[in-house]
């Protein structure tokens, strides 16, 4: 079953992790909102190295067609 965060886009899951980074600093976060939140961050970022992983690999394999 897929995850709704593999369906963002790069540039999504790097806005929404920007916005989580921002709440960080302004707001305290009590514990389970600050657990809640680093989990969400995680899986954005695994989400946005995915993403580059794949884009290198489509981008290598171009190299090495042409």
């Amino acid at each position: 079953m897929k995850n709704k965060k593999d369906n963002l886009s790069y540039d999504e899951a790097i806005a929404r992790l920007d916005q989580l980074v921002k709440q960080l600093e302004e707001e305290d976060q009590g514990m389970d909102d600050l657990t809640k939140m680093v989990q969400e961050a995680s899986e954005l970022v695994k989400v946005c190295k995915q993403k580059l992983k794949m884009t290198s690999e489509e981008i290598k394999k171009a190299f090495e067609e042409a």
